[in-house]
Parts: C-alpha cells; sequence; structure tokens
C-alpha cells in the first residue's frame, strides 16, 4: 500500500528552492533545481517513514494538505503530493 504526504516547496530570494513535508517532521530538501527538491523529498520522507516502520514507531497520519499553518499563508509555494511506495 502506498503512503501520500503532502510537501511544500518555496523559491527562496536567492533563487534556490527549499521544501518539507509538514507531516513528516524534520523531513527537508534544499537545491538549486525544483525537480531535484522534489526528488530529494521523496527520498527523505520514504526513508523517515521506513525508519519508522522498522523501529515499530507509530507512522504520522497524513493532513489533506489544504491549510498550510501561518509560516506557510505568508510566502508563495507549491504543494505537491508525494507518493511513497
Amino acid at each position: 500500500m502506498d503512503t501520500c504526504y503532502y510537501s511544500l516547496v518555496r523559491r527562496g530570494e536567492d533563487g534556490r528552492y527549499f521544501g518539507w513535508v509538514p507531516d513528516l517532521p524534520g523531513v527537508t530538501a534544499a537545491g538549486l533545481v525544483e525537480k531535484d527538491v522534489i526528488r530529494e523529498l521523496s527520498r527523505n520522507a520514504r526513508q523517515h517513514v521506513r525508519g519508522l516502520v522498522e523501529r515499530q514507531q507509530p507512522v504520522p497520519a497524513a493532513s489533506s494538505g489544504s491549510v498550510p499553518c501561518a509560516r506557510e499563508q505568508s510566502q508563495r509555494y507549491r504543494r505537491i503530493l508525494l507518493i511513497l511506495g
């Protein structure tokens, strides 16, 4: 069964991209190319979830991603669905 999480990606003033997965604290990625950041986010999220399962810890439920927190509301970002297989 696949697990899905929304990620948020924004472009900074310096032109670099930064992404994170709000439902998986600590899962982030940064880089010069958005596509690379998304790929790294997917890999990091997959590794994070796999580690939780291996340690028999609960896997966070995915939120709808429809209501960003206050920090994200003040910035422009893209919301991207990550499907972790």
